[in-house]
């Protein structure tokens, strides 16, 4: 499975534009800091209106962004710490739909294509598990909470 992109900035942040990806990584060095909308297009190297455009296709993503208006009433943005964790929230929403996908579709008649339908039903299951697990740990560490919450961690 050959992954033509190779930025990790890219890679990251999967199903979202190579703009977007640089504008979330920008904010997200300097979090807690927000930057103003000229900030980050000069610091970017590109155009208002492209930064804007960018922050639109995130916040329709749902990935999670904060905005402000600046003192000289400049749009100003700031990362939202659990930016990182949102993909993985994604990724494990996307997986659990797949499982469904996969187990609602119907074997053929076809003994090589079931088998194999089969095996993706259970790599997708145990994928599944796995993340429930991990986020169920999570849970029980409190550690989205405090991630939200800006508490320290333990």
């Amino acid at each position: 499975m050959k992954n033509i992109k190779s930025d990790p900035r890219i890679v990251a942040r999967r199903g979202i534009n190579s703009l977007s990806s640089k504008v979330l990584d920008r904010l997200y060095q300097d979090y807690p800091k927000a930057i103003t909308l000229t900030n980050l297009a000069k610091d970017l190297k590109l155009r208002d209106k492209s930064v804007q455009a960018a922050v639109r296709k995130i916040v329709n993503a749902g990935v999670p962004i904060e905005m402000s208006m600046s003192n000289d009433d400049d749009r100003a943005y700031r990362a939202d710490p659990s930016e990182p964790i949102s993909w993985i929230i994604k990724e494990k929403e996307s997986a659990e739909r797949m499982l469904d996908l996969i187990g609602e579709s119907p074997l053929n008649g076809n003994e090589d294509a079931n088998k194999k339908k089969n095996i993706n039903y259970r790599i997708y299951e145990e994928y599944v598990e796995t993340l429930n697990e991990l986020f169920d740990r999570w849970t029980s560490l409190r550690l989205l909470e405090q991630l939200e919450s800006g508490e320290e961690s333990e």
